[in-house]
């Protein structure tokens, strides 16, 4: 499943790599997936037998993009990483 940012709150109860509450999301959550509907499309899923669910535009861009230019993905991810 690939649901891009759900607006489950979790990162704001979560912890930090030094053990402390982090307190705060260092995502922006602005037009984050409610929870209800992340829930809906994966029972959808569920019932119709899928093996992947990918929710996002931006989801299925990354996916298509990690195939042809790994590397790329990366760097992404790595970029956003030390943004937080």
């Amino acid at each position: 499943m690939y649901p891009g940012v759900v607006a489950t709150d979790i990162r704001r109860h979560g912890y930090g790599p030094d053990g402390r509450p982090a307190g705060k999301s260092g995502l922006d959550e602005t037009g984050a997936m409610s929870v209800e509907e992340c829930a809906r499309h994966i029972a959808a899923a569920m019932t119709a037998r899928k093996r992947d669910l990918v929710m996002t535009a931006r989801g299925k861009l990354g996916l298509w993009l990690k195939l042809a230019a790994p590397g790329v993905v990366d760097r992404m991810v790595l970029r956003a990483v030390k943004k937080e």
